[in-house]
């Protein structure tokens, strides 16, 4: 890794008399191979992520580290997955993910239930996620274990962060569902489009629109989902799309030497049977719990900015997301900022 971050702090710094040689990068040590990406997600609903919403409400927060790669596993799981021969020849990868999220009521300073609002809820978990993408289209399935409840130290988190930074100090997390372990799983579908390539003020530009669609069975989520994802840019990554916490990055594909840059909107909507941070424990009474609404959606905007040089990539996304009232008696929506810094090496 160390090495890697100095080989893209020459090829930021070198101008283009610079020779290969020079900054001791061969054809060799700089052909792809195997990819491994290090990527750090946060989202917060205010703080710096946020800054016009400076008050924690409902989602206020969430934290996941993935690593991924591609595995001589995942290669030999793809014959034996479903429509392996219409899928036609496929790269595959594989990925593990570890992440909390934490989710409150609007007033946070309240010490009872607060009847008409979302109940306090935390959340530990853990992922494996297989991938095989093509030119066109790319599959992803994750199986997910987790805990909810005190065991997830979400709320021990929020108190001891905003007494850190002086913010008023949560006072519910009492309230909170219990304990209890969970488990997910995840099916996801993406197309990839090549829409338009034109030049704007001599700037090349490129137009891909992102279709998708997902399932999750679980106890923790029950939903289908469909949407898609406009972005536009210089220099596009072979990839799907950009990766947030719910939704990562894809572990195959091989960027572009240089610099790129995206924006993009991404839509969403949902059909929803479940949500345990709404409706309360699975296997045990919750003592204060609402009725989620059947349909949401939500709407995503942001920018990705990528530089890739020899063996190493590195890529930055920021983030705003708007989602639809998600409880009966929800009073407004919702909103929340995310970061995601991504680092590869090829080995």
């Amino acid at each position: 890794m160390k090495r890697c971050l100095a080989i893209m702090v020459i090829g930021l710094l070198a101008n283009d008399s610079v020779q290969a040689d020079e900054l001791d990068l061969t054809a060799t040590e700089a052909a792809p191979n195997e990819p491994f990406t290090l990527t750090a997600y946060w989202e917060n609903d205010g703080g710096p992520l946020k800054q016009n919403n400076l008050t924690d409400r409902h989602y206020t927060n969430g934290l996941a580290v993935s690593l991924t790669h591609q595995p001589d596993w995942a290669h030999n799981l793809a014959p034996h997955m479903p429509f392996a021969e219409a899928f036609g020849e496929a790269q595959t990868g594989a990925g593990y993910i570890v992440g909390q999220s934490m989710f409150t009521p609007d007033d946070i300073e309240a010490t009872a239930i607060i009847e008409d609002d979302r109940p306090y809820a935390a959340y530990l978990f853990t992922s494996v996620f297989w991938q095989r993408a093509n030119d066109m289209t790319m599959d992803h399935l994750q199986f997910e274990l987790g805990v909810v409840g005190p065991a997830s130290q979400a709320g021990d988190l929020q108190v001891a962060i905003h007494e850190l930074v002086d913010e008023d100090r949560p006072r519910g997390w009492k309230n909170q569902l219990g304990d209890e372990v969970t488990v997910q799983f995840h099916l996801r579908k993406k197309w990839r489009l090549d829409v338009l390539d034109h030049q704007l003020l001599r700037i090349p530009l490129q137009w891909q629109f992102i279709p998708q669609t997902g399932l999750a069975l679980g106890t923790v989520h029950r939903h289908v989902d469909g949407g898609a994802v406009l972005r536009v840019g210089g220099n596009l990554p072979d990839d799907f799309g950009p990766g947030r916490l719910a939704d990562v990055g894809a572990a195959t594909g091989t960027p572009n030497e240089g610099w790129g840059m995206y924006g993009f909107v991404r839509a969403t909507g949902r059909l929803v049977d479940h949500n345990l941070f709404l409706e309360g424990n699975t296997f045990r009474d919750s003592e204060h719990t609402v009725n989620n609404e059947r349909w949401g959606g939500e709407v995503q905007g942001g920018v990705s900015i990528q530089y890739h040089h020899g063996a190493c990539h590195l890529e930055v996304i920021y983030s705003q997301t708007f989602v639809s009232e998600e409880f009966a008696g929800q009073d407004g929506s919702n909103a929340y900022g995310g970061l995601s810094i991504a680092l590869s090496v090829w080995y």
